[in-house]
């Protein structure tokens, strides 16, 4: 038996996962009068801070629902001694995975304009129509994480991609193991499809900028379901415009929900969605349920396996 909490759900989940933690636990929102007294958070992609969680005396962990954290302010909360764990992998890795593919096929086979030829009449234009094939296409993962090895897998396996990757991070044996082979950041750039899949941090802050854009051919076309602002914006939307490549798939911004008359708004040649790659029956559910199961490790007094800030346990 661990103690009960307060859990304070700032961001909708998945009802499984909010039901499992009401066994044991006080489920609230933010707005309730008690929220206060909050001994754990629950977030998915609010901005969290100080300003929220600074008076919550009581508070002992902020659980993240995904695996990314660049929205909570973890130097804050390690400050006042708070636990930050997030829920990484599981059946939001796939979910994820499968929303890239879906974007590079809907940009290759230009699924939103071979309806629009169908709904106006404008069906002989099919004669001139050459679509894009991710059959055989060389592919290249910014990054390699449990959702890019995922996207190989199913670019790799299902569809038989040649498939590169770059991350520092991962040891080159590791990649070959998986059928994928580790190259540069430019090398990367160079091939047919290039899906982005690391976190946003200061780091990879505009990682893929002018510069970068000008390495990637111009039949080419860039995938982003991990996090806006680690593609610049302004310098796609210019790449888009003038044909220096082919085609964006675009998830996440760096404002959510972008403003009006956004820059990718006007592109023919841009697939847009709004930050729901992840957001699959499946997905949703085994997250939430990730996200109780961790509240109750924090119930029990014990550590999270996905602990962040593990400074603050010294």
């Amino acid at each position: 038996m661990g103690s009960r909490e307060l859990v304070c759900i700032i961001d909708p989940i998945h009802p499984a996962g909010v039901e499992r933690i009401a066994v044991a636990h006080d489920v609230i929102g933010i707005n309730d009068p008690r929220a206060g007294e909050t001994s754990v958070i629950v977030i998915r992609t609010s901005p969290l801070g100080q300003a929220i969680f600074g008076s919550m005396s009581n508070l002992k962990a902020i659980v993240k629902h995904g695996a990314g954290v660049d929205n909570i302010a973890i130097p804050a909360a390690s400050a006042q001694g708070v636990m930050v764990a997030n829920t990484p992998g599981g059946g939001n890795s796939t979910a994820v995975a499968e929303g890239a593919v879906a974007l590079m096929l809907g940009l290759l086979r230009r699924t939103r304009d071979m309806d629009a030829l169908v709904r106006g009449e404008r069906w002989d234009e099919r004669w001139g129509i050459r679509l894009g094939d991710l059959t055989g296409a060389s592919i290249g993962l910014v990054g390699f994480g449990r959702i890019a090895r995922h996207v190989a897998k199913i670019c790799g396996a299902g569809f038989g991609a040649h498939v590169a990757a770059y991350d520092p991070m991962v040891p080159e044996v590791e990649m070959r193991a998986a059928g994928v082979e580790p190259v540069d950041l430019a090398a990367v750039l160079a091939r047919d499809i290039v899906s982005i899949h690391v976190p946003l941090t200061d780091g990879t802050r505009n990682l893929v900028d002018t510069v970068e854009l000008g390495l990637m051919k111009p039949h080419a076309i860039l995938v982003n379901c991990s996090r806006g602002g680690i593609i610049n914006e302004a310098a796609l939307a210019e790449a888009l415009r003038c044909g220096q490549i082919a085609g964006a798939g675009i998830d996440v911004f760096e404002h959510e929900p972008p403003g009006s008359g956004h820059a990718l708004f006007d592109l023919p040649n841009c697939l847009l969605s709004p930050h729901v790659a992840g957001v699959t029956e499946a997905g949703m559910k085994d997250m939430a349920l990730n996200v109780a199961a961790v509240i109750e490790t924090i119930s029990r007094g014990e550590t999270p396996a996905t602990l962040l800030n593990p400074e603050i346990l010294a």
